[in-house]
């Protein structure tokens, strides 16, 4: 496989209208490494991995963050490996700083949500580095990136991320509820389909499919009964599953799914201003 994300935790401080990850609302549980190395020391032995991400929810509010990034570095050493962070708790982090120095092939990203955030978050992450700073900043539209070079050569890369688009999810006056798409519609739509998913050790077409199911036994999606069996009967692939399982697997993760049916066939995007939820006036 090219690239597979890590998720690691639902819990995120910030509340991101139309989060694909469904992390904007109290949305509980995260994932100790130490439950799930063994399982992903014998998933290194079977699969290639060329880049990895590891993500959230906000992936350095999960207290075994450093252990994750150290973990699947040494199980993937040639992947390139990634952190999708929003960057708000770098402060709580400083002893990440050595571990992005010591190995160039780790790469940090911001993503910024709130424009107005923006000189605030770009001098935390200074904050964290060693100055001098070069800078680089790449405008293509909707993908706005300034990347921020120190002293020690570490580099972070600040996306300017405050335009989203609907997820799948839909909230409603009495809860939320999904989209009913046509699947292969949406697959074609959508932004996600080659990003593959590993939680818990299990990997997953996609972050939708996998999260889904355990945000509805949070939430109580309003789901009709046939939406909710389509819903979970989902089955991703475990470690312990035939090569022949696994090889079919593999081979169709491009491929539409029943489960596309809960997302957008169109989207339609919208400037989002994401604040801390601590400071939600409710």
């Amino acid at each position: 496989m090219p690239y597979a994300e890590f998720y690691i935790t639902n819990v995120c401080n910030l509340t991101c209208v139309g989060c694909n990850r469904f992390n904007n609302v109290k949305f509980k549980g995260w994932q100790n490494w130490n439950e799930y190395k063994e399982t992903y020391r014998r998933w290194s032995e079977e699969l290639e991995l060329g880049s990895i991400s590891i993500l959230g929810g906000e992936p350095l509010l999960n207290p075994t963050f450093t252990d994750w990034v150290l973990g699947l570095r040494e199980l993937w050493p040639q992947a390139q490996l990634r952190i999708a962070s929003n960057g708000t708790q770098l402060d709580n982090h400083h002893a990440f700083y050595k571990i992005l120095q010591n190995d160039p092939k780790i790469r940090f990203s911001v993503c910024l949500h709130n424009k107005i955030h923006k000189q605030h978050l770009i001098d935390k992450v200074k904050n964290f580095m060693v100055g001098p700073f070069e800078s680089k900043f790449d405008p293509t539209p909707y993908r706005e990136c300034l990347t921020l070079t120190d002293a020690n050569g570490v580099q972070i890369d600040i996306w300017h991320n405050w335009w989203f688009h609907q997820g799948a999810l839909i909230t409603s006056e009495t809860g939320f509820k999904l989209h009913e798409s046509d699947p292969v519609k949406a697959h074609n739509n959508c932004h996600m389909k080659t990003c593959h998913h590993f939680i818990r050790g299990k990997l997953y077409k996609c972050g939708v499919v996998a999260l889904l199911p355990e945000f509805d036994k949070q939430h109580s999606l309003l789901l009709p009964d046939h939406d909710r069996n389509i819903l979970e009967n989902y089955q991703p692939l475990q470690i312990d599953d035939d090569t022949d399982t696994k090889l079919s697997f593999i081979k169709k993760l491009s491929d539409p799914i029943p489960q596309c049916k809960f997302c957008p066939e169109v989207y339609h995007g919208e400037q989002i201003f994401a604040i801390e939820k601590r400071d939600l006036k409710v």
